[in-house]
């Protein structure tokens, strides 16, 4: 990893680490930082009646905190001491992203645990710069062993988003009615082709492809619906990104949770054409904008 590349992304460590003891009092500084910020907004959420997200928060805070007993056990059977407590966490890898000046009622689930998925997005950046850096193979391993676990934290968060996801919007949009993946995809089809009828070059290219993409999807969902054992509830009122977020959403959650491994793998397949055009659709709507 060539550290020019990245000067401009604020997880990137200042400096390298030079010692054990320097990277566990990091290690330290970053997974308490992240309790007593998810708990100053466990206790905010509480206090406006937000017992949804308080406990989310909670949730949060209590897996921070089993990352720091662990973290102390560690260091006590590699250090023979507990991490030092008193050293501030760098800059720019815990994000509240505004959540604590945002008013409660405009929160939800989802939105939540995307911050904590970011947050550890950015944990997992900033050790692996870190194992890039290191200068003996003893804080390299330590270094990839606090990446690995950020990793491995990562996908059970993304699990839990996605899930609040579908929770959300469904709960959130069905009383504009509700329509099958099929009918879904057919309109995302007319919303790509008319956003790239607005756009230029490369990306007008693009999102022609993907709108004939989707509505071989709708015909394909048509003659052999995914394999669904509950009704699906597709948001009928929804912008295109919105819609398009969801059904993103919708795939990668059947693509964990179908019964017959088949469906699970259609839908993950379905899951990347719909985060490939959700990114796409972003471009075109800050390019018309």
């Amino acid at each position: 990893m060539h550290r020019s590349s990245h000067q401009s992304m604020g997880f990137q460590p200042a400096k390298p680490v030079r010692s054990m003891d320097e990277l566990m009092a990091i290690a330290f500084a970053m997974e308490q930082e992240s309790a007593d910020r998810y708990g100053d907004l466990a206790r905010r959420m509480r206090a406006a009646g937000r017992e949804d997200l308080a406990a989310v928060f909670d949730r949060l805070v209590g897996e921070e905190a089993s990352q720091l007993d662990r973290l102390v056990a560690w260091s006590l059977e590699t250090l023979r001491h507990a991490p030092a407590a008193r050293r501030q966490a760098p800059r720019g890898v815990f994000d509240d992203e505004g959540a604590a000046l945002v008013a409660p009622e405009l929160q939800d689930a989802y939105h939540a645990l995307a911050m904590a998925v970011r947050n550890d997005d950015r944990a997992f950046a900033f050790w692996a710069y870190v194992t890039a850096d290191a200068p003996t193979p003893a804080i390299r391993e330590a270094a990839e062993r606090m990446a690995r676990a950020k990793l491995e934290h990562v996908k059970i968060l993304r699990r839990e988003r996605r899930r609040a996801f579908v929770a959300d919007r469904s709960r959130k949009l069905a009383a504009a009615g509700t329509r099958d993946l099929a009918a879904a995809e057919r309109d995302v089809a007319i919303g790509l082709a008319a956003l790239a009828e607005a756009g230029e070059g490369s990306l007008a290219q693009e999102g022609r492809a993907l709108a004939a993409e989707a509505r071989a999807l709708a015909d394909a969902l048509e003659a052999e619906p995914l394999d669904e054992t509950a009704p699906v509830g597709v948001p009928s009122a929804a912008s295109l990104e919105v819609l398009c977020e969801w059904l993103a959403e919708h795939y990668l959650e059947a693509g964990e949770t179908l019964a017959s491994q088949p469906g699970r793998d259609r839908a993950q397949a379905l899951a990347g054409m719909a985060i490939r055009r959700l990114a796409l659709i972003r471009h075109l709507e800050a390019a018309r904008g």
